[in-house]
């Protein structure tokens, strides 16, 4: 049985980050995966859907700029699409693995890790322990509980497809579901997008994420809300799915996204004590779990968080300085941004308790001169003066909510911003106006 100083359960992100740092300290260190190396957001997430989302904006941002000289008719081709993300995808993990295997502190093992009932770690036929375990399994889609869910794909299977569908279906309105189907319209898909309740966006800003959503429906796909999907069939030119109240959609293609639950079930946690939840492992203030042995970083955890990719980097960094210090200081989030991309997108930041106000910037010169087709920020400032808190939809909104990250972590006010000279026209040059 070989032994090693730290066992990390996941090649993702946050798994990632830790085992480089760890190495980098000299510690022996073992990394475990039993899907493609690298996790889900390169091999199936967030790189591969950024990859084909690019092609969109620049197909969106073409039809937008119509009225300032820009003709000829453009189209997304679909293999093309696919391949150029291939071309990304593909290589990766095998790259990644063999990066690993000239790693001199890193042993990579492939396989299902599970905790054994004499607390040892089970890969495969190989049994290991360690001085301390790690736990950045992430997560995976979820799938409804009904009748013909068979039927229905995920993401990872969407970014797989070799001909896109006629039509599709895709339950959930989420940021997964939401970036899919902007994809899909955009490629000449006929996208239906299923709300089980009404059209919202959760855990954004109602008024913005209705103007999003209307932004989205312009651009050809349907929402259909209230629908209680209790039933999914085969038909002879596709799917069709019932809902509770007897209201039938049809489609060639069916697509699930309504979330992602932890990816826990075969680790074994019961053996060794770690309490979980239906929403990850519960961990305290210095991500250790109720095993003192064993910590948990990244999506897997059971936290209030955003589940992105740089907030797993951001605790494994954050570990990788307290896991072996005799006092470790209780880690604390920075106020952090989530952003939906698309042809427009929508980011939030941070709280909406204090002053707010909420600013047009549709016709302010940097919108006009890209033909942003609306631009709205609605902002939250606190009694110093200080913004604490922003929604922004606009094409430009990736942008902006990273510099309103640095704003507000940082606690600089609007006479801190009138202090500085920024470049114009850009949306920087825009900070000071909207305090």
């Amino acid at each position: 049985m070989e032994n090693f100083d730290v066992i990390i359960i996941g090649s993702g992100p946050a798994g990632a980050a830790m085992a480089s740092g760890l190495a980098s300290q000299g510690k022996k260190v073992g990394l475990v995966e039993r899907d493609k190396w690298g996790g889900t957001c390169p091999n199936y997430g967030c790189d591969p859907t950024k990859i084909m989302m690019s092609a969109v904006e620049t197909l969106n941002h073409a039809k937008d700029m119509k009225l300032s000289g820009v003709h000829g008719e453009l189209k997304l081709d679909w293999s093309e699409l696919m391949a150029r993300k291939n071309a990304y995808t593909s290589p990766f993990s095998d790259n990644y693995k063999g990066q690993l295997d000239k790693s001199k502190n890193i042993t990579a093992l492939t396989g299902t890790a599970t905790f054994t009932v004499d607390k040892k770690l089970q890969v495969g036929h190989h049994v290991y322990s360690a001085a301390h375990y790690i736990i950045a399994t992430g997560q995976k889609p979820s799938y409804p509980k009904f009748l013909g869910n068979e039927f229905f794909n995920t993401s990872n299977d969407f970014l797989s497809l070799e001909k896109l569908p006629a039509s599709m279906i895709i339950l959930g309105t989420g940021y997964v579901a939401l970036e899919l189907a902007q994809i899909a319209t955009a490629a000449g898909s006929k996208v239906t997008l299923v709300a089980r309740r009404k059209r919202h966006i959760n855990g954004f800003d109602d008024e913005l994420a209705q103007a999003f959503l209307k932004q989205i429906e312009s651009a050809g796909i349907e929402i259909v809300e209230d629908f209680v999907t209790e039933k999914a069939e085969k038909t002879g030119e596709g799917y069709q799915i019932l809902s509770s109240d007897g209201r039938k959609l049809t489609a060639a293609y069916l697509l699930v996204a309504t979330g992602r639950i932890p990816a826990i079930e075969h680790l074994g946690l019961e053996n060794v004590g770690v309490q979980t939840t239906s929403h990850g492992i519960v961990a305290n203030k210095f991500l250790q779990t109720s095993n003192p042995k064993i910590y948990a970083i990244g999506d897997v955890l059971d936290k209030t968080q955003p589940r992105l990719t740089p907030v797993a980097g951001y605790e494994a960094r954050y570990l990788l300085k307290n896991l072996y210090a005799k006092n470790p200081n209780p880690i604390s989030h920075p106020a952090t941004p989530s952003l939906i991309f698309g042809s427009s997108k929508l980011a939030q930041i941070g709280s909406t308790e204090g002053k707010t106000q909420v600013l047009d910037m549709t016709n302010w010169y940097t919108y006009k001169r890209v033909a942003d087709p609306k631009a709205l920020a609605k902002v939250t400032t606190n009694a110093k003066g200080q913004i604490i808190g922003a929604t922004v939809l606009s094409t430009l909104a990736d942008e902006i909510i990273n510099y309103l990250a640095f704003l507000i972590n940082q606690k600089i006010d609007a006479k801190d911003i009138q202090n500085q000279i920024l470049a114009y026209p850009t949306a920087a040059s825009d900070l000071q106006y909207l305090y």
